[in-house]
């Protein structure tokens, strides 16, 4: 647990304490799994649950005295567990609010006892004893990182017939090692799987915030702003000194219903700090609030109105900007359709598609209609040559034969014709009917002129 706590736990800025584990998922995570290593201990290693550490472990408990029964010697403010170690001290001594526990055994027994605030007192114990093997084994038995000589020389004692407390203590070292490795390859993880936040992505929330507040019963906000205008090469706003704990920047926001905010974005999250302390703009770090993934959730925690505006604003708020009349500067517009998003482009295209064919389809039906006036004027043409033919005497028969030229002066008219009726084909801007009377004019006029 030693290089799992130092290394892989989350803990606040020390200051002048000693600092505490935040209240963190990942910290939850770390301290359920010891909880379980704790309750399983004394069923799966019951020789190893009664040996009796080297120093109790101490802390502040939040168990009352009246929650211990069975077992146990109750007077007034104290408790003592009726087992004992070989010296006549009790395993579990309880003095007012102070505990004290000298064995896995009684681990065990608080923590059933603690029921529901059983992560509480975990979390009290680790932070009272930041390297808790070295309190149940022994000095001797803490390890440096990186340096395994503590395991070499245990093996080497019990490979030369050490004694039984030995041998037990040899076991409990490697299943503390065992679960220290556990808790560090479970925070490895989880922290892989975490999206962190960087200063670009905060400035973008920012800006979009500063968008949706000022005065007015419908904004979101009465105001957000920096605590410092310096921005660093890096983009963060935060002195390098606190940069280095992932800080990127402090902001300092007025709700509407609520005092104002002063909060820190840093690489891990967004949380309420301790607010400026003076009107040098200095800043209480301390975190004094869970960890949000981003100002938006973190506002909703926080205020009702934010909330009730937000979803007022929230297609505004959520939405790229659009331009209404100048399509070549607009991007995408989303238009729902069945719970379907159709852009801009794909409506345009579908468009130019439905015009295309529609154009098509009148292109064919002019042609189709063309042809139908051709052939009825042709016909036309023909019946009047063979209708002169046969009432006219044959002293007129000159006349008949001019009528025959007019025919196929017309039959050549309207092959000639037929060049801008091809010519228009693609075109819609004329309708059909337009080239079919096109023919019986010109027709008209050259039996006219004979």
């Amino acid at each position: 647990m030693g290089a799992a706590l130092a290394r892989a736990a989350q803990w606040t800025a020390a200051g002048s304490g000693a600092g505490t584990l935040e209240i963190t998922p990942l910290n939850e995570s770390l301290l359920n799994q010891i909880i379980k290593f704790v309750e399983d201990f004394s069923t799966r290693y019951p020789q190893e649950a009664a040996f009796v550490f080297k120093e109790p472990l101490e802390w502040k408990t939040q168990v009352d005295c009246s929650a211990f029964g069975n077992g146990y010697e109750i007077t007034e403010a104290t408790v003592q567990s009726e087992a004992r170690a070989k010296d006549g001290q009790s395993l579990l001594l309880l003095t007012k609010s102070t505990l004290r526990v000298r064995s896995f055994d009684q681990l065990s027994c608080v923590l059933q006892i603690a029921m529901e605030k059983k992560l509480k007192e975990v979390q009290a114990c680790l932070e009272a004893n930041r390297d808790p093997i070295v309190q149940i084994l022994g000095p001797e038995y803490g390890t440096v990182e990186g340096d395994d000589r503590s395991i070499l020389h245990l093996l080497e004692k019990v490979k030369k017939g050490g004694d039984p407390e030995t041998e037990v203590k040899m076991k409990i070292f490697l299943l503390l090692h065992q679960l220290d490795l556990q808790l560090l390859n479970s925070s490895l993880k989880q922290i892989s799987q975490d999206i962190r936040l960087n200063p670009a992505a905060v400035n973008n929330e920012v800006n979009l915030l500063k968008n949706f507040s000022g005065e007015g019963e419908d904004t979101v906000l009465e105001s957000l702003e920096y605590t410092s205008d310096y921005v660093f090469s890096n983009g963060c706003r935060a002195p390098p000194w606190r940069q280095v704990h992932g800080e990127i920047c402090y902001l300092v926001i007025n709700p509407h219903d609520t005092d104002p905010l002063c909060i820190t974005c840093s690489t891990a999250g967004v949380f309420l700090n301790g607010g400026q302390i003076d009107s040098k703009d200095r800043i209480d770090y301390e975190r004094k609030s869970d960890i949000y993934k981003d100002i938006v959730t973190f506002l909703r925690e926080r205020s009702p109105k934010f909330v009730e505006n937000m979803a007022k604003q929230e297609y505004r708020f959520f939405k790229e900007p659009t331009y209404k009349k100048n399509f070549q500067h607009m991007g995408v517009v989303e238009a729902k359709v069945s719970g379907q998003s159709q852009s801009l482009h794909d409506f345009m295209e579908n468009k130019k598609h439905i015009t295309d064919k529609a154009a098509r389809k009148d292109a064919e039906e002019g042609r189709r209609r063309s042809r139908t006036v051709s052939a009825k004027i042709k016909k036309k043409g023909n019946g009047i040559s063979s209708e002169s033919a046969k009432i006219q005497p044959a002293s007129k028969r000159k006349t008949s034969s001019r009528l025959s030229d007019v025919s196929e002066s017309s039959s050549e008219t309207e092959e000639d014709e037929e060049q801008p009726v091809r010519h228009h084909e693609g075109g819609t801007d004329l309708p059909s009917e337009y080239w079919g009377i096109q023919k019986l004019a010109k027709y008209l006029k050259v039996n006219k002129k004979h």
